[in-house]
Formats: C-alpha cells, sequence, structure tokens
C-alpha cells in the first residue's frame, strides 16, 4: 500500500486529482514535508529509535487520516504496522505543524485587532462522542446530538480566517460571540445570521438579517437588504465547506477531545495557506 501513496505515483495525477486525494494540493505537501523533517532531525539529534515511515509517508499518512478519518486500525493494515505507531506518528505531525506559523492561527500577523477590513461570522458545529461527563452542555437541541462549535471570524476582502472560537453545543451562538468578541475594534462591520440577533446592541457596525415573525412581517426593503446580506456571506459558508472536505470535522469527532481545537486550528491553516 505504500507504494500506492510513492512520490513516483501521486506526481502522476492532475493537480485537481490530487487535491481531491488528499485535500491539499502539491505546494501545501511539500511545505509540510519540510516542516515535519526539520522536527524530525532536531528530534533524532542525540540518537533515538527511528520512525518506520520516511517524511514523506508521514505527511500523506497524516493527511489520509484526516481526509477520510478511517479508525487507526485500517492504516494500520494497510501500512502494515501497529496502531500505536499509526497514533504517534499522527500526533508527531500534528503538533510539529502547529508550530509553523504558515499552518497555524497562533501568533498570526492578522488579528481579531486589526481593522483593515470587515468580518463575517458564522458558526460551524462538529458531532462528537458522548460524553461521561459534562453531557448537558455538550448537548445540541438544534443538531439533536452531542457537539462542539467552531465559531469562524473570516475577513470579508482577503478571506483570510482570522482566529477560531471553540464552545459546546448548548451554547448560543451569540453567547459564544459575546465571550470572545473584547478586542475587535468599533470601526470594524460584522457580518452575521439571525443567530446573532442583538449583536447591533453591543456592536453598532454589524449587519444583522431582519426576522420575519407573526407579528412583523419583513417589508420589501428588508427582504432586499436580507438577500443581499446573504449574497455577500455566502463566502463564509464556502469557508465552511472547505474545511469540512476532511471528514474529521465533518463526521463524528472520534479522538480525545483535547485534540479538537488542534484539528480544528491546523484545518483553518490550511485554507490561509490555499488562500494565500
Amino acid at each position: 500500500m505504500k507504494e500506492t501513496y510513492s512520490k513516483k505515483e501521486l506526481n502522476k495525477l492532475k493537480p485537481y486529482k490530487y487535491k481531491r486525494l488528499l485535500g491539499v494540493d502539491f505546494i501545501t505537501v511539500c511545505r509540510m514535508e519540510t516542516t515535519v523533517e526539520k522536527a524530525y532531525i532536531e528530534k533524532h539529534r542525540k540518537g533515538g529509535r527511528k520512525s518506520k515511515f520516511t517524511i514523506h509517508e508521514m505527511v500523506i499518512l497524516f493527511l489520509l487520516y484526516i481526509k477520510n478519518y478511517n479508525a487507526m486500525e485500517d492504516y494500520a493494515f494497510e501500512f502494515k504496522t501497529s496502531k500505536s505507531t499509526i497514533c504517534s506518528t499522527i500526533h508527531f505531525v500534528l503538533l510539529t505543524l502547529l508550530k509553523d506559523k504558515n499552518f497555524t492561527l497562533f501568533g498570526s500577523i492578522y488579528t481579531k485587532m486589526d481593522n483593515s477590513e470587515d468580518r463575517q461570522i458564522d458558526v460551524t458545529e462538529i458531532r462528537i462522542e458522548r460524553p461521561k461527563y459534562n453531557q448537558k452542555e455538550k448537548y445540541s437541541g438544534k443538531k439533536k446530538y452531542h457537539t462542539l462549535k467552531i465559531q469562524i471570524i473570516r475577513g470579508v476582502t482577503t478571506g483570510f480566517i482570522y482566529e477560531i472560537e471553540i464552545g459546546p453545543g448548548a451554547e448560543h451562538d451569540f453567547h459564544l460571540w459575546k465571550r470572545t468578541f473584547e478586542g475587535t475594534p468599533k470601526n470594524v462591520t460584522h457580518e452575521v445570521d439571525l443567530g446573532y440577533l442583538g449583536m447591533k446592541k453591543i456592536h453598532q457596525n454589524s449587519r444583522v438579517p431582519h426576522k420575519n415573525s407573526k407579528y412583523h412581517k419583513l417589508t420589501e426593503e428588508e427582504i432586499k437588504e436580507n438577500k443581499e446580506l446573504a449574497k455577500d456571506r455566502i463566502f463564509i459558508e464556502h469557508t465552511n465547506g472547505w474545511i469540512k472536505r476532511f471528514k474529521i470535522l465533518s463526521t463524528k469527532f472520534r479522538n480525545n477531545l483535547s485534540y479538537f481545537a488542534k484539528f480544528a486550528v491546523l484545518l483553518c491553516g490550511f485554507y490561509n495557506f490555499d488562500k494565500a
């Protein structure tokens, strides 16, 4: 199975098929390999047990795992090794890439305090396994499952993801924003959906859709404004779709929840690197 994902075989693929298989393009894979190689050399500078995988195989294994999200036992069978080896390799690549400024939102040159462009904000929910403790706070009445929320803050002009915030499934979208909005410049406009109804009371520069109700039917002008906002916000929906091409964040998250934020940050870092 290793030979199937060798550089020679992968280079035969057309660019769109390459990206469809691994989720990222050839340039991103090369950058990942460079980063992992430096970390691997540093780790074994004084000796130690060598990995059963080459640097290329480590990166490909990691991408296949987050893209397809099969059980680690499946990859252990395919690559003819143990589950513990697969697990340690995936965690090594994950933690290594998070230290690279190209693949993380931590320490980015762009922050939520930057006032150069307006923002789009949206929340997406990821299903998780039923936790042993604090089940109530992670239960989503909307999805009818236990979930975690990812709030994405994206630049309108650049499309750059400024930051993400993680919240439990039971927390309302608006409450999650109120908990994390401090430090945002007042002159920056936020484009949001109805989940953030009431934002204008806290942040006046906000574009919030008009809500239709039994006693307050929308006027033609309000309907027109809602359509214009929806057209502008479609790009953050595309951002959510890009991230969810990786099944680790589009199906039930089975890993330890302490790794949830790490995988979410890394995939947003991949998005920024891809769009740069």
